[in-house]
């Protein structure tokens, strides 16, 4: 495998013998991109928008959608993997890789910096500082609750979507261990794939039409007048009209059912005029959908995993065998480190970090907001950074520019100082091990996605996955809230609810969020402001 890798990656596609003109036009272009873009992922995709495809022309939006699609369903920060992917689709591989530096490199810097002051702060802070800190906490709770209902609008699509992230939020709250929050997320898929797919529906549906077969069958030989019996209408029981080509075949007679089919429940509307997709075994064409009053199409049934638009044709330009053999490696790898981490004792604190990271950096679906409960489970849980320094570290990256996965680096830096060992090598630890998994995922199956997005049970896996992630974007909401109020008798961090101020300052950054989108930065900005003044009218000193 390796060796086919190498003989891949010396191939045209990726090494073009203008590289040094695509470098220069990458750079020309995106030099600046880790040190400009703020307001989070939201912000970020719509600058991606406005810069690749209105101004430089680099791809058309059917494509930027097309790869928008790609970076939420894979695992990793959402708005690197598609920076990544669009650089990849417009030059090759090694533009692309200096690309992610350009975004990603700056921000770690300044967090790994922050790292250093963090740790030489003493065992109390000045009275004025927690004030600071709460203050921060409490926007981060509204610019967080804002990120929250934004990703649950679009995740939504149908009531199981719905539920999925109600259940993943709940059981995030109600519980909290290593292996838990990937376990929560698997379940998710699984529920989705079964759902979709349809399998509980249809062995109910055999089973029933067999009890009525034999509960029947006595009365259907005496009876000239026989029952069809293969044709279920039932408006308890929805079969797919697949299913029902396939048993028209083993009716008990060959008369047809008179019955008319039960009408169609009330639920949303999809526009009569919109363009048809391949059909899939569990989706309803428009075809056969009945139309509504307003000219639209009823989608009661329609529950199928949202399909992509665009199948960019770019794509086979990159070896598909190559895209194999790196995710095939990256899970070889993950396999391989998860394992030695359960077998093997008393591993050093560079193992220890470096699988923890590389676990949670794997299992993040849903972008930035999800690495939150992750980190604070996977670093704080053990023992390797307190409470304090990650709430310190958790209100400040949201005024950092470039992706929040760099909170992972100020954690490594930290972990390695209170371990008496060098902070820049946690630092680059953390960088490797968190952004690692995404990258390759995402650098892999680009070059395949095109063709393995047509699988049913694959769309449905990955958004049943993203449903249960952002579930745990409201989980990071409550962990925030029950530990935002830092004082030097509470440096663990209560309830934001122990003062009212707490409320008002939270419910400031979420107004001003989503009713003026105001960019996170500023909201933050204005949510420490109000600590100060908290501290200045009220004269803690608790």
């Amino acid at each position: 495998m390796l060796q086919n890798i190498l003989r891949l990656l010396t191939s045209h596609s990726f090494f073009s013998k203008d590289l040094k003109a695509q470098l220069a036009e990458m750079s020309k272009y995106q030099w600046h991109m880790g040190i400009s873009s703020f307001g989070g992922p939201v912000v970020q995709f719509q600058n991606f928008n406005r810069l690749f495809v209105e101004k430089y022309k680099w791809l058309n939006d059917e494509t930027y959608q097309e790869l928008f699609a790609v970076a939420q369903a894979l695992p990793g920060s959402a708005s690197t993997k598609l920076l990544f992917i669009i650089t990849l689709l417009h030059s090759s591989i090694i533009p692309a890789i200096v690309s992610f530096l350009y975004w990603a490199l700056p921000g770690a810097i300044g967090m790994f910096v922050l790292a250093l002051g963090v740790g030489q702060i003493g065992d109390t802070l000045p009275i004025p500082v927690y004030a600071l800190l709460s203050g921060l906490n409490s926007a981060t709770v509204g610019v967080i609750f804002v990120a929250a209902i934004q990703l649950s609008t679009k995740a939504i699509t149908d009531k199981l979507s719905l539920a999925l992230i109600f259940l993943g939020g709940a059981a995030g709250v109600c519980y909290t261990a290593l292996w838990y929050f990937p376990v929560l997320m698997v379940l998710g898929g699984a529920i989705a794939v079964i759902y979709d797919l349809r399998f509980i529906q249809r062995c109910w549906a055999r089973e029933t039409q067999k009890i009525r077969k034999r509960f029947h069958r006595k009365k259907v030989e005496d009876d000239s007048d026989a029952i069809e019996l293969n044709n279920i209408n039932d408006g308890s029981i929805w079969l797919p009209e697949t299913y029902r080509d396939d048993t028209d075949g083993n009716s008990v007679t060959g008369t047809s059912s008179s019955k008319p089919p039960a009408p169609a429940v009330s639920a949303r509307r999809v526009g009569a005029n919109r363009p048809s997709t391949s059909q899939r075994p569990f989706e309803a064409s428009s075809d056969s959908l009945p139309v509504a009053e307003d000219d639209g199409v009823d989608a009661s049934n329609v529950r199928a995993a949202p399909v992509s638009a665009i199948e960019p044709e770019d794509t086979h330009n990159y070896n598909v065998w190559l895209g194999v053999s790196i995710v095939v490696f990256f899970l070889a790898t993950f396999v391989t480190v998860m394992v030695l981490r359960a077998v093997v004792k008393n591993l050093p604190i560079t193992y220890m970090l470096f699988s923890n990271l590389y676990l949670a950096g794997t299992i993040i679906f849903g972008g930035g907001p999800v690495v939150i409960p992750l980190l604070r489970e996977y670093v704080v849980a053990e023992g390797w950074v307190s409470a304090r320094d990650f709430t310190i570290g958790l209100a400040l990256i949201q005024a950092f520019p470039g992706p929040n996965f760099n909170f992972a680096i100020y954690l490594g830096a930290l972990t390695y100082h209170n371990a008496g060992s060098s902070s820049f090598l946690g630092a680059v630890v953390s960088f490797i091990a968190f952004y690692t998994p995404g990258m390759l995922v995402a650098g892999g199956m680009f070059t395949f996605w095109h063709k393995l997005r047509r699988f049913a049970l694959v769309t449905s896996l990955l958004r049943g996955v993203n449903s249960a992630a952002i579930g745990l974007v409201w989980t990071a909401v409550y962990r925030i809230w029950e530990s935002g109020f830092l004082s030097a008798r509470w440096e663990g961090g209560i309830s934001l609810g122990e003062d009212p101020w707490w409320i008002v300052c939270a419910s400031t950054a979420f107004v001003l969020g989503s009713g003026w989108g105001c960019p996170a930065p500023i909201s933050i900005f204005i949510g420490g402001l109000m600590g100060i003044i908290w501290w200045a009218v009220t004269g803690a000193h608790t």
